[in-house]
């Protein structure tokens, strides 16, 4: 079973029919079983509605992160999600979040105190702002905390202290997708356990196949003569970890 962490049901804002079916036929190619699915960069309502189109269209393939925007009803949103949807899962994104002020952890905080006391129970979260993120994931220890990019996005070289906090904390865990220095991978596996690294395409704008492949690559010998993945090692970043997770959702 291979599940993608993340994949969005829009392009930077922009959608068009038949996105849902091209969603599945990239899986088909890349033989991803089941994907969760989310939207952003659109109002809060109009990304959770297509989000769930496209989770009661195909139940058997997609799982969903509701999202909210600070500038939106959110809280309205947040409670419709929670208590009309049954949703558990919510995406936030700093390009969004910097939209209510410099303060975005404050934002976070704000959204976070909200949404979980109505039952979001796992934050995907890009942020990257490591004193934020530590201390957020400190202050909710009940919610799971999943960091696309291996937390550090344009920032690939204070990739060993996010796997470090995924090591030590166990409610923070980390995705692959979208990593530049994916030649780094090996390392940071051992480093933050392969117990706390999900695999994630970040579609449509990332290729599922060429992000599977990154982690493909490791099953070879690599020139930073890290081990090769075990096959329990690589069932587990692949989709094992995430079947765990979406009891959550």
């Amino acid at each position: 079973m291979i599940i993608d962490g993340m994949y969005h049901l829009e392009m930077c804002g922009s959608y068009w029919d038949g996105l849902f079916e091209e969603v599945l036929e990239y899986y088909e190619a890349a033989r991803i079983d089941q994907g969760v699915v989310t939207t952003t960069w659109t109002p809060s309502r109009e990304s959770n509605d297509r989000t769930r189109a496209a989770c009661v269209k195909y139940p058997d393939r997609f799982y969903a992160y509701g999202h909210v925007r600070p500038e939106d009803d959110w809280k309205g949103e947040l409670k419709r999600i929670t208590k009309e949807f049954g949703w558990h899962g919510l995406k936030l994104h700093q390009g969004e979040l910097k939209q209510a002020g410099s303060d975005m952890a404050a934002t976070t905080r704000e959204i976070l105190e909200y949404g979980a006391a109505l039952g979001i129970r796992v934050v995907k979260i890009h942020l990257v702002d490591y004193d934020a993120i530590e201390t957020l994931t400190c202050e909710f220890p009940h919610v799971t905390w999943i960091l696309p990019h291996m937390g550090c996005w344009g920032r690939w070289k204070e990739m060993p202290r996010y796997c470090d906090l995924a090591r030590e904390r166990a409610n923070v865990y980390l995705d692959t997708c979208a990593v530049d220095a994916y030649f780094d991978f090996g390392t940071a596996f051992e480093r933050a356990g392969f117990d706390k690294v999900t695999f994630a395409t970040d579609g449509p704008m990332f290729s599922p196949l060429v992000e599977k492949a990154k982690v493909d690559t490791l099953r070879l010998p690599t020139p930073y003569r890290t081990p090769c993945l075990t096959d329990e090692q690589y069932g587990m970043i692949m989709g094992g970890n995430m079947a765990r997770l979406l009891k959550l959702l």
